[in-house]
């Protein structure tokens, strides 16, 4: 059985994921992807990358194109954006043909999409769609694209989602639950796991006291974008709360965006807030090893990485409950808590919180609750959903 999974353009995490479903179907997994898509999102030799690491089973299509109306001369047109870039895929379903798959998996309702589900209507070949989307992250969509979805999934044979969120979303489009499959997004924090391993203990006590020289207090921990859609603007302002009645804690936010130097300024005499700034991935797992919780006050994600990637590296996990992967990945009193961001007692509760667990303890439990959706566990779900379906 010959797997094709078309998916245009994707990150570092998904090569672990790709590579195991390549082992477990015998070498017969093969990726398209658009090398271009990749140049423009940044990822400027991510493609070579791929092919590195999937070989033979990488397929890049060379023919996939992005537009830029700037460059093009078209910003002088009043009806198209200044610097838009719009995609036009040339030759896909005769690339798909050299490949002569016998199941085919594409990404989201966009993009290759329809000419994938029409090639697998054509030659009568089972489309898979692989989808993260939630209720809430789809809450604001329209009218015609909720129909188009619909028209999409009777012709599909089946849908591989992160987790019961997305789930729920399918099923309020009218999806039986049978045709839906749970695989997972798994995070790749070997990495991570490793460099922690690395540390020696002075190491451990001297970076930790760049950012927590008082040692009775707790260190939280946000990795992400400082932008709008993660929801740090609430967590500073509940985090002004916290700090009067636990001064000794500290928090830290690593990353950068749009709201990075507006935070600074804002916040620039609270000693116990540290806005990093950027940092370089290779550096990251310094600060998982520092820190003592992980915290994402996220008003938007799909299935946030960051979890499971600080759940693998040993620490109690806060999220809100607009974060796709919390059902799944945040059990209360067991590895963590959930709040509302948008209710600033949840979650100045959910800081609290902390002060009252053995952290030790749930530091393990989110160790055990990401196994299962660790790169393995997440391709062999797929695996099983996709060899059993057939077979039947």
């Amino acid at each position: 059985m010959k797997i094709l999974y078309c998916n245009p353009v994707f990150f570092e995490y998904r090569l672990p994921f790709y590579k195991e479903l390549k082992r477990l179907f015998n070498n017969n997994f093969y990726v398209m992807y658009s090398p271009m898509r990749m140049r423009i999102c940044g990822k400027d030799g991510f493609a070579d990358k791929v092919k590195e690491e999937l070989g033979d089973n990488a397929l890049p299509l060379l023919s996939d194109h992005v537009f830029d109306t700037y460059s093009m001369g078209f910003d002088r047109m009043p009806d198209i954006e200044r610097g838009k870039r719009i995609p036009f895929t040339f030759g896909l379903m005769r690339a798909i043909r050299k490949v002569k798959p016998d199941v085919l998996i594409t990404e989201g309702y966009f993009q290759w999409t329809p000419l994938v589900l029409l090639y697998g209507m054509l030659h009568r070949i089972p489309v898979y769609l692989g989808y993260e989307r939630t209720l809430h992250t789809e809450r604001n969509t329209g009218k015609l694209k909720i129909l188009q979805r619909k028209l999409f999934n009777k012709f599909l044979a089946g849908f591989l989602v992160n987790g019961q969120e997305t789930k729920h979303y399918l099923e309020s489009l009218g999806v039986p639950s049978e045709k839906i499959h749970i695989g997972g997004m798994s995070a790749d924090a070997s990495f991570l796991q490793s460099g922690i391993v690395s540390m020696s203990l002075d190491e451990k006590e001297t970076f930790k006291q760049q950012y927590q020289p008082n040692r009775d207090g707790l260190t939280f921990l946000f990795v992400g974008q400082i932008v709008e859609r993660k929801g740090v603007r609430y967590l500073l302002e509940a985090w002004r709360k916290h700090i009067l009645s636990n001064p000794s804690d500290r928090l830290l936010l690593v990353g950068s965006g749009n709201q990075l130097e507006e935070f600074r300024r804002q916040y620039k005499d609270d000693t116990s807030i540290n806005l990093t700034g950027r940092v370089e991935y290779e550096n990251v797992y310094k600060f998982y090893a520092i820190a003592d919780v992980f915290i994402i006050p996220t008003i938007e994600d799909n299935w946030s990485l960051v979890i499971p990637e600080a759940m693998a590296c040993g620490l109690p996990v806060s999220t809100s409950i607009y974060n796709g992967c919390h059902v799944e990945l945040v059990h209360k009193d067991e590895n963590g808590i959930t709040f509302d961001p948008y209710k600033e007692d949840t979650l100045v509760e959910a800081l609290d919180y902390f002060h009252h667990q053995d952290l030790k303890v749930m530091g393990q439990k989110s160790i055990e609750l990401e196994k299962e959706f660790n790169t393995e566990n997440c391709a062999r779900r797929v695996y099983d959903a996709l060899t059993n379906k057939l077979k039947r």
